[in-house]
């Protein structure tokens, strides 16, 4: 018994049930993280299985033996339901197709509408590797390239959008190169450029800001996504860009939200556009001032004249297809042309939920 409280006093004793009750929790841990990992993979495997659909497999099967030439109508059919949103009837049908075509002209066409609906399902590693398997037999397939830049850019993955869209640049080089198309490349190159550099971790901030600012310069198409990226990261390089821009309505969504404090009056002074923006906003005082934009001049009329407080809705119209947004990006969801979003303002009535 003496013995024993000799060792409990030990300090080495001490140390080594510390050592003891570090590793317990650490294997711990260790366990709940694997548990969590096994059910997240079961997770997604059973939502993979939802993609797998035996009776429509089946009957498809049935239906093909005894058909004679089925692929153009089940073709037709597949995109219905793809249109419709109902992705997992069209990759059932796209699956079987893909096994049981044998010419060339149509299994690249299965390949590619099954890689688009995973796209759309949200499948993208799927649906890279699918492109990416076409490729390896038709790496100048245009249409399939620019599938396979477009997954990449949407995983992240931009150095291979960028290798996806150099492939591309050097098929139009090899034939007859029209100026609308090689804008657009150099457009894409430069936006794919702004998103590495953006998502690039492992830079400093000052160097993203030195990469950023050069393509600002080069680039002012893409002056809207990368003044977002100033104002979260360097509020004075934002406002500086800022004043150095005549049109400023189109950036309104990005300024409408700061706070009072947070913008420099003394700075904005001798910019009307600015100045009318915080106008409506009601930062500017009981003073009229006619505004030539819309959206702005009814609610700095609100502010000065009624009881109803107003506020400005926020959405984005592609110019190409129409397709609107409640959020911002470069490159239109719907149609993915880029560079074609335009800002549409709405004054709204404010209500206090207070």
């Amino acid at each position: 018994m003496h013995d024993f409280i000799n060792i409990y006093r030990n300090p080495i004793f001490g140390i080594l049930m510390l050592l003891c009750i570090v590793i317990i929790i650490a294997f711990a841990d260790s366990l709940k993280a694997k548990r969590n990992r096994k059910k997240k993979r079961d997770s997604l495997n059973n939502l993979s299985k939802n993609f797998q659909n035996t009776d429509i497999s089946q009957n498809l099967k049935s239906f093909m033996s005894y058909a004679k030439n089925p692929t153009p109508m089940l073709l037709l059919v597949a995109k219905t339901y793809s249109k419709a949103g109902n992705h997992e009837q069209a990759i059932a049908i796209y699956k079987i197709l893909n096994e049981y075509s044998n010419n060339v002209n149509e299994k690249i066409e299965i390949l590619e509408s099954l890689g688009e609906s995973y796209y759309k399902a949200g499948f993208l590693e799927r649906s890279k590797s699918i492109f990416a398997e076409i490729l390896q037999h038709y790496p100048y397939n245009m249409a399939i390239l620019e599938h396979y830049m477009r997954t990449c850019e949407n995983l992240k993955q931009y150095k291979e959008a960028l290798e996806a869209l150099n492939c591309i640049n050097e098929i139009y080089n090899n034939q007859s190169y029209i100026a609308h198309e090689y804008n657009k490349i150099i457009q894409t190159r430069n936006y794919l450029k702004t998103m590495q550099v953006i998502s690039d971790h492992r830079i400093d901030l000052l160097t993203q800001q030195e990469k950023l600012l050069e393509i600002y310069e080069k680039d002012k198409n893409l002056r809207n996504l990368i003044l977002r990226h100033f104002k979260l990261y360097n509020t004075g390089l934002f406002w500086q860009k800022i004043l150095e821009i005549e049109e400023i309505y189109p950036y309104t969504d990005i300024l409408w939200h700061f706070q009072k404090h947070e913008i420099p009056f003394d700075s904005i002074v001798q910019h009307p556009q600015l100045l009318n923006i915080y106008r409506a906003k009601g930062f500017l005082g009981k003073e009229y001032s006619q505004i030539e934009c819309f959206p702005l001049e009814v609610l700095q009329l609100l502010h000065l004249y009624s009881y109803t407080k107003g506020n400005l809705e926020f959405t984005y119209r592609c110019k190409i297809c129409n397709g609107t947004s409640p959020f911002y990006s470069y490159r239109c969801s719907i149609c993915a042309e880029i560079n074609s979003i335009e800002l549409i303002m709405k004054p709204v009535q404010e209500i206090n939920l207070l």
